[in-house]
């Protein structure tokens, strides 16, 4: 891999060279754009199960794509998740602006995240237990916060989980007593522009949507449920770009709902990429009767759970109802050879992936499991071998280094994660003086994978009389 020798990446380790463990690395985790009806907006969440995910960006909302995207990883026995909320143009904060005793604009209270949610949000006024102060009761289903003794002055630094509050613009006088009543013009965004999922890095360096997760370690990303060549390009770039050190990963995309087989065939003719699946037809989720959902999810979720150089071919998905559209076996094949991954009902044994391709023309790339397990082993060793980062470049850093490259290689081996490997070549062949002048130290190890047995050729054969 390329790498740029401008400064050290990472805080020199000066203890004396000796045996090193490689801590493992995960591909568990899946990146995750989409709208939600609350939450905070263009900032990455650690999820880790359904009540978490409801309690920070909250349930089904018709129209909003993260929630469905997440459930069909979840239903796979996917729990780690970065999650990052989008939203059109119309997203929107509820908002009231309370009044004074002369209907003068005082208090401006506006809902903690932006969406719908916050119109279910109800201010209440009433005078405060010490003179000149008023009280703020804030009910949000059946749930109610009380805060006592507000002034202009105080008044933003109430810690609410609903709303935050500030003195309205020339505001001279609290606000006067009023009943319980709502914020309001709360929107959640659910009509999103490609842009807003593919995001930008505005000029104060503030990331959105896609651009976000650069900058957060995960394995598989996806744009919930979206399917434009736009965002299909987007992600496939933003997989081949990211540095190492956050983490090598993979998309998921989809095609868009009602695509016949025939028609996604010609849809990769112009797309080549080893980082990329596209996974076919949409599926209707179990715990979402009666309304069919794009397959990014639920196949994100299947590989989160796999070892890293298991096949997601012949794997069983969890959660399904249905698909929308049920194959044949000339489809089937058709699809595969067109470097799609296609998800079939095997009558008696479920649904499963039939095929684990990635969108790759180059057969050496073409299968997930051998994409992952060789970005596994090349995290794990550009983790473990930080430690010569500015170390001088002498036989000995070289000789340590190819130990313990070897040495790890040794065990995946063992442990049955590759297949087989050659010896580590760090030494005199591969460093010149011209590179080590250069102030790079090259190191080259091969490395055989495992492979998936997707055809069994039985053959059978009758037995007559003494044979």
């Amino acid at each position: 891999m390329t790498l740029e020798y401008i400064a050290p990446r990472v805080s020199i380790d000066e203890s004396d060279v000796g045996t090193r463990v490689i801590p493992a690395v995960s591909l568990a985790r899946i990146g995750v754009v989409g709208t939600f009806s609350k939450g905070p907006v263009n900032s990455p969440q650690l999820i880790s199960s359904l009540s978490q995910l409801v309690s920070i960006f909250g349930g089904y909302t018709s129209g909003l794509t993260g929630y469905l995207s997440i459930l069909g990883a979840m239903a796979q026995g996917a729990n780690d998740f970065y999650v990052v909320r989008v939203g059109g143009a119309s997203l929107d904060s509820a908002a009231i602006t309370l009044l004074d005793s002369e209907s003068g604009n005082s208090v401006v209270l506006t809902a903690a995240t932006p969406g719908t949610w916050g119109n279910e949000i109800y201010a209440a006024v009433a005078d405060g237990t010490l003179e000149s102060t008023f009280k703020l009761v804030i009910t949000c289903g059946s749930q109610q916060e009380t805060f006592d003794n507000l002034t202009l002055a105080n008044v933003g630094d109430i810690a609410s989980f609903f709303v935050t509050a500030a003195a309205a613009d020339g505001a001279s006088d609290i606000p006067a007593n009023l009943s319980s009543t709502p914020l309001a013009d709360g929107d959640d965004g659910a009509v999103t522009e490609d842009a807003d999922y593919v995001g930008t890095i505005d000029g104060s360096g503030n990331r959105s949507g896609l651009k976000v997760l650069d900058t957060v370690s995960c394995a598989l990303v996806i744009c919930a449920q979206q399917y434009s060549t736009t965002i299909r390009n987007a992600l496939l770039t933003h997989c081949a770009n990211t540095e190492i050190e956050y983490g090598a990963r993979m998309a998921v995309l989809n095609t868009a709902s009602g695509v016949t087989p025939t028609a996604a065939v010609l849809e990769t003719a112009d797309i080549d990429s080893e980082r990329g699946i596209l996974a076919y037809p949409w599926l209707e989720l179990t715990e979402q009767a009666g309304q069919f959902v794009a397959p990014d999810g639920v196949y994100a979720g299947l590989l989160s759970v796999l070892a890293a150089n298991q096949s997601p071919s012949n794997k069983q998905l969890l959660g399904v109802n249905q698909m929308e559209r049920f194959l044949a076996a000339s489809e089937i094949k058709a699809l595969t050879q067109a470097r799609i991954s296609p998800i079939s009902l095997i009558y008696g044994r479920g649904f499963r992936v039939r095929n684990g391709v990635t969108l790759s023309t180059d057969s050496a790339w073409s299968q997930t499991n051998i994409r992952r397990q060789f970005d596994k082993l090349e995290m794990e060793i550009y983790n473990a071998t930080q430690w010569a980062v500015s170390e001088n470049n002498t036989a000995s850093l070289r000789a340590s280094l190819a130990a313990q490259i070897d040495n790890y290689l040794a065990a995946a081996k063992t442990e049955g994660e590759i297949y087989d490997f050659k010896p580590t070549i760090c030494d005199d062949t591969n460093n010149t003086a011209e590179t080590i002048e250069a102030r790079k130290l090259n190191v080259n190890y091969r490395v055989r994978p495992t492979y998936a047995a997707d055809y069994i050729d039985q053959q059978v054969t009758r037995l007559t009389g003494d044979e």
